[in-house]
């Protein structure tokens, strides 16, 4: 794949993304109760926009930017900027994709939950805000380390963790959370013959 082509991928993939960010931030400003609200309107704004079927309604345009952007921004960093002297094997790179997989739910889950959240607790939109943000960061960090690059299992490591934090001060489900910080225990396994190695 040509540089041209790789750079085609990569920037219409971000665009994708920052679109659909864009259209999420209008449709919170929407959802969001209006500053002085009863708890009347408050609780109709609950029920008109704190379901899953209303997030699917409200925001299956994002979903439809959010999810291909993401995909090509995933295949550039596959695929972009490969180098036969990466020394990342196989095994590495299906848990690389299982830790994509699960960024990316996460992101989504977190980013439904801030959308229910903004209309009963702003503390909860930013907390699963922030979450959601973490989980792109582990989706981009990995995809450094299947390009063989050092600093990536560094990045991931702290991001992964900080997302742990943050899900077991907001009372997530902490067995989900521990599956999900194991992966980085795994992936530092796999990746400590190969440290001399990478870049």
């Amino acid at each position: 794949m040509n540089n041209r082509r790789r750079f085609i991928i990569l920037y219409v993939g971000l665009l994708l993304v920052l679109g659909s960010f864009i259209l999420y931030g209008i449709k919170i400003i929407q959802a969001a109760p209006p500053a002085g609200s009863t708890p009347q309107q408050i609780d109709q704004f609950a029920q008109q926009y704190g379901t899953d079927q209303a997030f699917i309604n409200q925001y299956g345009v994002f979903l439809l930017m959010f999810l291909p952007g993401l995909t090509l921004v995933g295949i550039y960093g596959a695929i972009g900027n490969q180098s036969p002297d990466n020394p990342v094997g196989i095994v590495p790179k299906a848990i690389i994709v299982l830790i994509i997989l699960t960024s990316v739910l996460t992101t989504l889950n977190s980013l439904a939950v801030a959308s229910k959240a903004i209309v009963l607790s702003p503390l909860a939109f930013w907390m699963f805000l922030v979450v959601a943000a973490l989980g792109l960061a582990n989706f981009a960090f990995v995809l450094v380390v299947w390009n063989g690059i050092r600093w990536g299992m560094w990045a991931y490591g702290i991001t992964a963790s900080l997302m742990f934090i943050l899900k077991f001060a907001g009372s997530v489900p902490i067995i989900p959370s521990i599956i999900e910080l194991s992966a980085v225990v795994v992936l530092i396994y796999l990746i400590r013959p190969l440290w001399i190695e990478m870049d």
